[in-house]
Order: structure tokens, then sequence, then C-alpha cells
């Protein structure tokens, strides 16, 4: 089959590799396509090592749809050779500390599953989720983003009525901005430097956009929230002086949720005193427990061709330099 190895950090080559045999405990999945998350291109440079990455050449990528190929005989689910599906990356074990204490994301014996931009891949019971038969394979693949989505909408507890901004205008920017205007925000500002996603932005409902290279994000919040802040500030761009900008954004009692892969070694100074007078809250996301099965609900829902963008997987080296040059919002590799 053909796979997406990265050889080196910085080399990306197709090749030509055995297909994965299947466990008696997996299913293998004929991957029709696999996209391109932020922190692919981390993980390609070498400036983001996965605890679960093993040494060595490994097949890159973790969000995917396909349709089963082979079931293993201890599969206990009604799954069907030709269904379609959508995976998670990780398999959780279910019994250490962290499983049976409500977060999974912190599992001690966590299972990785083979990478996905190839042609198959192999997957825990527990990590492969039935879409309906008319779901488009390629909005099948945003399946994993939407629910990173969703964790991150569980983690700002938005209230109707909230008003709210998003930096970064990628995928998990745009989903968020859909997910807050359908769960009642007032205003939306989203803050993104590249023209087109900001006017996708715009389409997709926004009430302000901001290029914050050559427009004052500051003032602009002032102006849309009447001098008081945003009760709500999602940070996806992964700029480190952006997730510290949010504080000075945000209104009394209101929430800031940092999702994305900062630099390990960044440190963000908080002023104790200002968060005294203010009572704010931060939290972050990491991945999406328990979001999987409602975000394959929300597929229908949400306005998703428009993110997408397809290349070849052949073109998997053009598709990695569009997405590191922002030129689409969702690149997607077709197998």
């Amino acid at each position: 089959m053909k796979a997406t190895v990265l050889k080196s950090p910085g080399v990306l080559e197709v090749q030509d590799i055995p297909e994965p045999e299947t466990a008696p405990d997996q299913i293998k999945v004929k991957i029709a396509y696999a996209g391109i998350c932020g922190t692919d291109p981390e993980i390609v440079d070498g400036r983001f090592i996965p605890p679960t990455l093993a040494p060595g050449p490994n097949i890159v990528g973790h969000e995917a749809a396909g349709t089963i190929a082979e079931i293993g005989k201890d599969i206990r689910g009604d799954f069907k050779i030709g269904q379609k599906v959508a995976m998670n990356f990780r398999s959780s074990c279910g019994a250490c500390y962290y499983c049976n204490n409500r977060m999974e994301h912190f599992c001690e014996m966590v299972t990785p599953n083979t990478g996905a931009m190839a042609e198959y891949a192999v997957y825990k019971e527990n990590t492969v989720f039935p879409l309906p038969e008319d779901t488009p394979l390629d909005i099948g693949a945003f399946v994993e983003p939407v629910a990173v989505a969703v964790h991150m909408m569980d983690v700002a507890q938005m209230k109707v009525g909230d008003t709210v901004i998003i930096t970064g205008g990628g995928a998990i920017g745009q989903l968020l901005l859909q997910f807050a205007i359908g769960s009642g925000a007032s205003k939306v500002l989203l803050s993104e430097p590249i023209a087109e996603k900001r006017k996708l932005a715009k389409e997709m409902g926004a009430d302000v956009v901001v290029d914050p290279f050559n427009e004052d994000l500051d003032e602009a919040a002032k102006k849309l929230t009447d001098g008081r802040g945003f009760n709500l500030c999602l940070e996806v761009s992964g700029n480190i002086n952006v997730a510290r900008q949010l504080i000075y954004l945000t209104e009394s009692c209101g929430t800031i949720v940092w999702c994305a892969v900062y630099p390990q070694d960044a440190e963000i100074g908080v002023p104790p005193f200002y968060m005294y007078q203010k009572e704010l809250t931060i939290r972050s996301v990491l991945v999406s427990p328990y979001s999987f099965i409602r975000a394959v609900k929300m597929l229908p829902k949400l306005q998703l061709k428009p993110l997408i963008t397809i290349y070849p997987l052949d073109d998997v080296v053009k598709a990695f330099a569009d997405h590191r040059a922002g030129k689409a919002v969702k690149v997607m590799l077709k197998m």
C-alpha cells in the first residue's frame, strides 16, 4: 500500500509498504481521506513529539474516514465490511486511574493507532465510529477536528447571549464559530491574518472579522463589547502572545480557553492581582474525550464543504507546504 512516511524530521516521502495486519481486537479501514491537523507539521518538523510516537520512521496523520476492510475475530460490535466509519487516533485502556475517573484523555496505557495518511490503517474497536451511509467520506474525515471543537465548547461552558472572540481562523476556529453562533452567542469576533479565512468567517456569520497584523484587535474588541470585553475567549492560533493578550480582552467573570500546541518552553506571565479583580477563568484543551459520537451527529448541521481542499496522496509534500502557508482551511489527502 502507499503511505506517507516521516523518515526523519522534515523529510516526508510516499512509500510502498506492506498493509498492516489486523489483530483479533482490531478493525482494518480502507482510508478514503485523511486531513492535515495543525499538529502534523509540528510533528513532521520535530517541534512536537507526542509521547506515544514510536522511534524511527512513522506513518503520519490521525484525522481520517474510510470503509471497513477487515474485522478481527474478537470484535463484539455490529460492524460490517464496507461500512463507512470515522476514527479516533488513540485508544484509552478503560482500566487505569484516569479512565475510571472520567479523564480518559489522560489514560496511562493509551494505545496509538497506525498512521492515517495511508491506504489502510488498523484501529481498536473503541476508536471506530460508524457514519450514516449518506455521509460523504471527506465530510466524515472531519469528525476528529469536530470532536476537538465539541470538547472545547464543553470546557468553555458558553451561555446563551455570551459575547465570543475566536483567535485563529483555521479549521478549529471556523468550527468554533459555527458552534458559538448555533449555541446563541450574541456577538462573535474572529481574528485571523489571512484574508480568505476572514472572508469565509464573515460568510459563516461572524459579526466582525479582524486582521490582527494590520488592525487594532484591542480597539475592535472594545467597540464590539461596549468596552467590557468578551465573556468567552477561544484561542486556537497557537500564538503565545495572543494567548496572553486574551487575558486583557475578557469581561469580568469571563473564561479564556487555550487550544493549541504552543512552544514547549513558552511561559505566560499571568497577572494575579488583575485576575483577582476580574475573577477570570483560564482553561485549556487536550484532544477530545467523550466527543466523537456527538461529533458524528453534528456533521449534517455544519458547513464543512467550504473548508475542504483536497490533494492526491502523491502531492503530500505540496499539501503540507500549502497548509503551512495558510492556503487552505482544511487540507485533505485523497488515498
